[in-house]
């Protein structure tokens, strides 16, 4: 999920594709990877990314920025 995320990123930075990412898709996909069970099993860490990055989405940051905030979720979750 987080992947998919960090996917919608890219693709609204880089302006590709056929259609175009808003940043309530990307705000969307943010909150499903916060809603999913296994991230209990993960350090408080990883939800403060991913709540950084959605602030960001929210805060109208340019998708870079969203982009660090949500690697460092990944970057988490190869840790553990």
């Amino acid at each position: 999920m987080i992947s998919a995320a960090i996917h919608l990123v890219e693709a609204a930075a880089d302006g590709a594709g056929d259609e175009e990412v808003t940043p309530s898709a990307i705000a969307e996909t943010i909150r499903d990877a916060l809603e999913l069970p296994e991230l209990g099993d993960h350090s408080p860490r990883l939800r403060r990314y991913l709540v950084e990055s959605l602030d960001s989405v929210s805060d109208g940051m340019p998708a870079e920025h969203v982009a660090m905030a949500l690697y460092a979720a990944l970057g988490v979750l190869g840790q553990d």
